[in-house]
């Protein structure tokens, strides 16, 4: 879903400006919930655009509290809790209901708010186990749960914590444990890899397009000639600098 705030927030990270980069997700996420007239998150329908806009908050809060913003992300947070919850109560679907229960849980987490976000992952659990899809595979793959994988995929980048798909999601896919799962998963690790940033000081870029071993690029950091193509930038996989071609 193509948004111009979040590829100008990719730049920014790029450029290590976090608050720039947390200004424009937080422009994303606004533009993400509509104008009220063509678009709004009261819109009857899918409630994927809304999910996007609220990964974007999550990021912007993350964002903010590298910036030093601790208020700011604060606000970002507050900001998310009340439209997730909303989305939540206001779908007919049980299992988007349970996706939109998991962003009131990342909210949380992105603050170091590590003891709420418990409860609030707990919460999402219950209902992942009580709304299970006939298909629960097709079903994570539907774009509302690639809305909330963004925002534990793009913060684990090179913190030694990565994250892949496939980590989100139990390993029965017939089980009613296999959506669950991500709920669980993400109330033992997000609060750690919000940490890792942190003290790294540093965000990297969202994965987009790789490629390894093209020597026609070569960091002039890390020397590696790994490369991630994401927001028309080319920038180093491992470093999240930018390359040129030789």
């Amino acid at each position: 879903m193509g948004n111009p705030h979040r590829e100008t927030a990719v730049r920014a990270l790029v450029e290590k400006d976090w608050q720039a980069a947390a200004d424009a997700f937080t422009l994303a996420a606004h533009r993400d919930f509509g104008n009220g007239e063509e678009w709004s998150t009261l819109s009857p329908g899918s409630r994927e655009r809304p999910a996007f806009g609220l990964a974007s908050l999550c990021q912007a809060a993350l964002c903010y509290r590298l910036a030093g913003h601790e208020d700011r992300a604060r606000l970002r947070s507050l900001t998310a809790q009340p439209v997730a919850i909303d989305g939540r109560d206001h779908t007919r679907e049980g299992v988007t209901r349970a996706v939109y229960q998991e962003f009131v849980a990342d909210a949380r987490a992105v603050l170091g708010d590590t003891e709420r976000a418990a409860t609030e992952y707990e919460r999402a659990q219950q209902l992942y186990r009580s709304h299970t899809p006939e298909d629960p595979v097709t079903a994570a793959s539907q774009p509302v749960f690639t809305a909330a994988n963004r925002l534990i995929l793009h913060a684990s980048r090179n913190t030694g914590l990565d994250v892949r798909w496939d980590d989100l999601h139990g390993e029965d896919p017939q089980s009613g444990e296999y959506l669950a799962h991500r709920a669980a998963f993400k109330r033992r690790q997000l609060p750690r890899i919000v940490d890792a940033v942190l003290d790294a000081g540093r965000l990297h870029t969202p994965r987009g397009t790789t490629e390894y071993n093209n020597e026609s690029y070569r960091c002039p950091e890390c020397g590696e000639t790994d490369i991630n193509w994401v927001a028309g930038e080319t920038v180093c996989l491992h470093c999240s600098v930018r390359v040129a071609k030789q």
